[in-house]
């Protein structure tokens, strides 16, 4: 017997409904009851401040709203924004804003709503690591993020030193926060149906095991050192701004990294040190 919660969420097909945009990336969830998992995986406690990414038809943003004192939902697609209060009423604790997630700034939202936050979301495939990168930019306003993506990019996230999927979103996100991947979301649970199984990870923003001196320098190094990366470290760190190749090379010798390795070895400690080794100018 089929239980009401795991019945797909009515509307989606019914006239006048707004069409889902592939320019956008909408995908909307609409399983009851893998919402109502979510947002108990959440952690979501009365007191929390929520920042929703991306409300769609509103029906992750209800259960939000019977956990958090305050849920804000941000939306790029007005067309939902006036479909959902028009057709699916939210509680008074809920607020929608018109806003492209990548603009948005974390920290005034902070600021505005009292404190850090938690985010949640069903991020569009074509720019969740945009996002992803942004919320770590913002993470001193934020305490932790719970998001949906494609499995592919979640296995990035939380893979570790010699795996294939170890690269600069691996390094970048676990310089500065813990992953754990929650559950996978099958494709038929979304409509449109996605092609590909999507993960519900979770970023727990914390202080840095090594703190990086100049994050920008830090990151700029993890991006040549991957985007080259069947190739030797020394090769593929070739004109790293201001540095000439005998001081990359002395840095490394300093860190004790050989030049002759991979990127795809190297700990997110090593990429620290040697940051911060350049940026110290420890040259002699």
């Amino acid at each position: 017997m089929t239980r009401q919660r795991d019945i797909l969420q009515p509307g989606i097909h019914k006239p006048g409904f707004p069409r889902p945009k592939r320019s956008l990336g909408q995908n909307f969830l609409v399983h009851q009851g893998t919402i109502e998992t979510i947002v108990r995986l959440s952690g979501i406690q009365p007191g929390d401040r929520v920042v929703e990414l991306g409300v769609g038809l509103g029906t992750m943003t209800r259960e939000l709203s019977k956990k958090a004192s305050k849920v804000t939902g941000l939306e790029i697609d007005e067309r939902l924004i006036k479909w959902v209060r028009e057709k699916r009423p939210l509680p008074w604790n809920v607020e929608l804003r018109h806003s492209d997630i990548l603009r948005v700034s974390f920290q005034g939202l902070a600021e505005e709503l009292g404190g850090p936050l938690k985010i949640i979301g069903n991020l569009p495939y074509n720019i969740s690591s945009q996002i992803i990168f942004k919320l770590i930019e913002e993470r001193n306003h934020i305490d932790r993020a719970i998001l949906m993506l494609q499995k592919e990019v979640a296995e990035r996230l939380a893979s570790r030193p010699g795996s294939k999927a170890y690269g600069i979103l691996s390094v970048i996100t676990g310089y500065c926060a813990d992953v754990a991947r929650l559950m996978d979301i099958p494709p038929g649970l979304f409509r449109p149906r996605t092609k590909v199984t999507s993960t519900l990870v979770q970023l727990e923003f914390r202080e840095p095991v090594i703190v990086a001196t100049d994050f920008a320098l830090f990151k700029n190094i993890v991006r040549k050192a991957f985007q080259k990366r069947r190739k030797k470290l020394i090769n593929a760190l070739k004109g790293l701004p201001p540095f000439s190749q005998d001081e990359i090379l002395h840095a490394l010798k300093i860190c004790g990294i050989d030049p002759g390795y991979r990127a795809e070895v190297l700990s997110i400690e090593n990429f620290v040190t040697l940051s911060n080794i350049l940026d110290k100018n420890v040259l002699l």
